[in-house]
C-alpha cells in the first residue's frame, strides 16, 4: 500500500501559513492605527489654524488703545493680556512696531496636552 504525498496539508505547512496571516493582520493593524492617529492630528492642526486666523481678525478689529494690542507679549509663556485658552489650545501673541506705525503680530496656537500634535503660527502686520 503505498501513501500519497499529496493528501493535504502537514501540520508545519499550517502553522507557517498561520505565522504569515498573523504578521499581515498585524501590520495592516498597525496602519489604521497609525492612520487614525495621523488623522487625529491633522484635524487638531486644523482646528489650530482655525483659532489662529480668528485670533488675529479678533485683534485686527480692536482698537490699539487695548491691552491685547499694546507692545509685549511671548509665545512661550503666559503673558496677561497676551493669550488665550480655548479648550486645549492655548493662543499666545506678540505685539511689535512695524514699519509705517503699523503692528507687527506673532500668533502661536498651541495643544496643551499633546506635544506631538502640531500648531499653528501666523506673522501679520495690523494697522
Amino acid at each position: 500500500m503505498t501513501r500519497r504525498r499529496d493528501a493535504g496539508f502537514s501540520l508545519v505547512e499550517v502553522l507557517v501559513a498561520m505565522v504569515v496571516t498573523v504578521v499581515c493582520l498585524l501590520g495592516v493593524a498597525l496602519l489604521i492605527l497609525y492612520g487614525t492617529r495621523l488623522g487625529s492630528a491633522s484635524r487638531q492642526a486644523a482646528v489650530a489654524t482655525a483659532l489662529a486666523r480668528a485670533e488675529i481678525e479678533r485683534l485686527r478689529v480692536m482698537p490699539r488703545s487695548e491691552p491685547e494690542r499694546q507692545t509685549g507679549g511671548s509665545l512661550s509663556r503666559d503673558v496677561a493680556g497676551h493669550f488665550r485658552r480655548e479648550g486645549r489650545l492655548t493662543s499666545r501673541w506678540v505685539v511689535a512696531a512695524g514699519p509705517a506705525g503699523t503692528q507687527e503680530v506673532t500668533l502661536a496656537v498651541a495643544v496643551l496636552d499633546d506635544a506631538h500634535v502640531p500648531g499653528a503660527q501666523l506673522r501679520v502686520l495690523l494697522r
